[in-house]
């Protein structure tokens, strides 16, 4: 059975998560705790996140590294994931996508969308064709 109260490291942990816009890892998220004197392990954190991921609050993202990365869910948007160097961006889901996909999938009830796109990024294709 999953806990899904309300502690001081989970506060801290969501807390962590809404004021950066970057992705981060576990260790991300360990690394601030440690700067910032809060006490809780990084199987802790693991472990909250997974939590919040089972909520909805949060989506997890796995790069080609096999590092799992976490975002709050602000806005309706997916993830654009470059394989090469592993960057994520957002990209809002605008009302023409949404309509197309809503064509696509009528009938079906979503009860949760997760959508990452996974390919290279603009720099790391033109690394690859300077070189």
């Amino acid at each position: 059975m999953t806990n899904h109260r309300k502690t001081k490291q989970k506060e801290y942990v969501l807390g962590n998560l809404l004021n950066r816009f970057d992705h981060p890892t576990v260790s991300q998220i360990y690394d601030d705790a440690l700067k910032e004197g809060v006490k809780i392990g990084e199987v802790s954190i693991y472990r909250i996140l997974n939590n919040l991921v089972e909520e909805g609050k949060v989506c997890k993202i796995v790069t080609k590294d096999n590092l799992a990365h976490f975002d709050y869910v602000r806005e309706n948007h997916f993830h654009l994931v470059c394989n090469i160097c592993n960057k994520i961006v957002d990209k809002p889901i605008t009302e023409e996508f949404d309509k197309s996909f809503s064509n696509m999938v009528k009938g079906f009830d979503i009860l949760k969308q997760d959508v990452n796109f996974y390919g290279v990024c603009e720099d790391c294709a033109k690394k690859r064709t300077s070189n």
